[in-house]
């Protein structure tokens, strides 16, 4: 083996033992944590439910969750109500079903997410369409060595309801959901009257299909458009976009950077004063 394979070699082999040792840490980590909780808490922390499990396990609590998530959906406009008659049959095959999902927090308090089964957009929505653009790691590992080096101020956030922010812009093809099942039944009773005549049966069971005018996890194509929303945010309050990572941005605040890097709803933000991360949070 010659000398520069043998160098290469080397390195390989030391990556990988501190890669092996960085692993570790992550484990313990998460062990440590679990250890905190009893078992039975922790699993619970962990588990999600459908619908109909999560009523039945979280009973009233779960019910309330359920309706404020449903009722946040309705006031927010993420939807609009179409008949069965004004959709062609193309739309009916293709609709998205919604599914609810609940879960018990660290605090005990019940969380209702929904969602829609986008797997149906497969087969007319191709994976570029469908993907939105994400830092690199070699351009994360970058900025975290310059945040070091600078002391800056790091400050890591989730933006709340990212994808219900999100309008699917007009003149695009519809995007239909529909609702099965118990599900009607919660929106009859919360919205009764609004959504009784659009209510059809199909194989004995209720359905209510609703046309999307906003974006919801699950659809194919929330990804992207809210990454193009929020780059048209951004770029309005005057960051420039890195040209060769297009999840990274820089704006002059104070005669200092202020860097910011995201993944979908999940942005770090940088800079040497704390108050520029707490104005731009």
């Amino acid at each position: 083996m010659d000398k520069s394979k043998k160098t290469e070699r080397k390195k390989k082999i030391e990556f990988e033992a501190q890669l092996a040792g960085v692993i570790g840490k992550i484990i313990a980590h998460f062990q440590k944590l679990l250890e905190n909780y009893e078992e039975n808490e922790a699993l619970s922390f962990l588990q999600m439910y459908s619908l109909k499990q999560g009523i039945k396990k979280f009973s009233d609590k779960g019910c309330k969750a359920v309706h404020k998530e449903i009722g946040q959906l309705h006031k927010k406009k993420v939807f609009c109500l179409i008949h069965v008659k004004d959709m062609t049959e193309q739309e009916r095959k293709q609709a998205m079903e919604s599914l609810i999902f609940l879960n018990e927090k660290g605090d005990k308090s019940i969380n209702a997410r929904t969602w829609a089964n986008g797997s149906t957009q497969r087969a007319y929505i191709t994976k570029k369409e469908a993907t939105s653009p994400t830092a690199s790691l070699k351009a994360i590992l970058t900025m975290a060595v310059i945040d070091a080096k600078q002391e800056r101020d790091v400050m890591t956030i989730d933006v709340p309801n990212a994808f219900v922010q999100t309008p699917i812009p007009k003149g695009e093809k519809k995007i239909i959901m529909k609702m099965t099942g118990q599900l009607v039944d919660i929106m009859i009773e919360l919205f009764f009257g609004e959504y009784n005549e659009f209510v059809i049966y199909e194989w004995n069971q209720k359905v209510l299909y609703l046309e999307m005018l906003k974006a919801l996890y699950g659809m194919l194509v929330a990804l992207i458009l809210y990454y193009k929303k929020f780059r048209k945010d951004i770029e309005k309050i005057g960051f420039v976009v890195n040209p060769y990572n297009a999840c990274i941005a820089n704006i002059t605040v104070r005669g200092k950077q202020h860097t910011i890097s995201w993944h979908v709803d999940n942005l770090k933000s940088s800079h040497a004063d704390p108050k520029t991360n707490v104005e731009f949070a």
